[in-house]
């Protein structure tokens, strides 16, 4: 991807003109002159956004807001649940994931790096679990879950729905299985197996997306990237299966994102791993995480020729339009998850018509609307260079992103506290400051 970088923007990718604010409102919020903003921008603490047809620059409104809190907060002024939990404030001690400017660390370890070796997912899976990283790429054994998961998804009847959300499938095979209380769990010592067995399930799940439209049952000891392309109904290739596990590997985890703070949060209260998985699904589901990667899908596949892109790409500059499946606020020179994905998306041959057509667009908004790439688009490059279906991107951040829920689930456990932060409370018809 070109590297020149003309903003930093915002995690949600529904567009949404309030997003953008000018200089004079930024300066309003924070409470400070036109030079001082210009000193925050000079120094990286802001990311204006110019405009083709104005010589004004705009700026996000999430990333003022993030700056307002940080400096409420050195300020010794009580930040309390309304800024703590807003961009940025860490909320609680973990072991688990660093965000970088190469990505996210796992343990110490850059998720690209795990993607070249040891280059499966379920070395991964351990690490965030356990703390140490397998030396070769393994296999798990499969375990049946106790339950029949083709009866339960297929009574849900998906090809009637005219919106298929695979985060409630993935929700669906979770509550259908159950698990114990948290008491089973740790007295029969299964919260290995149950884990193991929540992602063989989701790696049948994507049955729902291939020739069959249900669950397909996974048997045989075989890679979860191998068992994701046989429920597609994809033919097997060494790069396919590469690029499936690396885009599992690079949607692991990423600190506190909404729904792995929802996980923690049901885990405090003692919640079942199988509660808590659904309690982080339900919240994935948004149109900031996983349901706005079913709409950068659905943009990304349409185009049919250059023009459409162009025309598309004008629509969004004069309407100043934040497109799903671009920018991120954690990454004010772009996601480098995306540029990973997308690169080896092109290492993948030669691109269809449809896979080449999403590279101009992608290229087209970063140059000229100066909107990187995020995790999104990444995904949704990567699945059309390796020929799987619509919605994949998505499905594979959802049981990508499991394994890290699972390890949040366990550390929180282990830090033995309920979480339930404070409001705010303010008098109605009154005002703060």
């Amino acid at each position: 991807m070109p590297s020149r970088q003309k903003s930093k923007a915002h995690e949600s990718p529904s567009p949404a003109h309030t997003d953008l604010i000018s200089a004079k409102d930024a300066c309003a919020m924070l409470g400070i002159k036109l030079a001082t903003l210009y000193t925050y921008v000079s120094r990286g603490r802001l990311h204006p956004i110019a405009r083709a047809d104005t010589r004004t620059n705009l700026y996000l409104r999430h990333e003022v807001e993030g700056l307002l809190a940080r400096s409420t907060g050195r300020m010794g002024l009580p930040t309390g649940a309304s800024t703590a939990l807003r961009k940025g404030q860490p909320v609680v001690n973990s072991s688990i994931t660093e965000i970088t400017d190469q990505g996210p660390s796992y343990r110490g370890h850059l998720a690209s790096d795990l993607v070249r070796h040891p280059g499966n997912f379920e070395a991964v899976a351990e690490l965030l679990w356990s703390g140490v990283l397998p030396g070769a790429q393994h296999t798990w054994p499969v375990e049946p879950p106790e339950v029949d998961l083709k009866v339960a998804l297929d009574a849900m009847h998906f090809e009637r729905m005219p919106s298929l959300r695979m985060m409630r499938v993935l929700s669906i095979a979770a509550t259908a299985m159950g698990g114990g209380t948290l008491v089973e769990e740790l007295r029969s010592g299964s919260i290995t197996r149950y884990s193991r067995q929540m992602l063989f399930a989701f790696a049948g799940c994507f049955g729902v997306l291939g020739p069959t439209h249900g669950y397909c049952d996974v048997v045989g000891e075989r890679p979860i990237a191998a068992h994701i392309l046989n429920s597609l109904g994809i033919q097997q290739t060494p790069q396919r299966l590469n690029a499936v596990n690396a885009g599992l590997i690079m949607c692991a985890d990423h600190d506190l994102s909404s729904s792995t703070f929802s996980a923690r949060v049901a885990a405090s209260t003692g919640a079942g791993l199988h509660a808590c998985i659904v309690t982080a699904l339900a919240t994935h589901v948004g149109v900031t995480l996983a349901g706005g990667c079913d709409q950068a899908d659905q943009l990304i596949r349409g185009f049919a020729s250059t023009a459409q892109i162009k025309a598309r790409v004008s629509q969004a500059e004069r309407n100043r339009e934040r497109l799903p499946g671009f920018t991120l606020p954690l990454y004010p020179h772009g996601d480098p998850r995306a540029t990973f994905l997308i690169e080896i998306a092109h290492q993948l041959g030669t691109p269809s018509r449809q896979a080449e057509m999403a590279f101009r667009f992608i290229e087209n908004v970063h140059n000229q609307l100066g909107m990187p790439p995020n995790l999104a688009a990444g995904l949704i490059a990567l699945c059309l260079a390796s020929g799987l279906p619509e919605r994949t991107a998505s499905t594979l951040w959802g049981t990508g992103r499991a394994a890290g829920w699972i390890a949040h689930v366990l550390e929180q456990r282990l830090a033995g506290f309920q979480i339930r932060p404070r409001s705010n409370y303010i008098a109605s018809g009154k005002r703060t400051e």
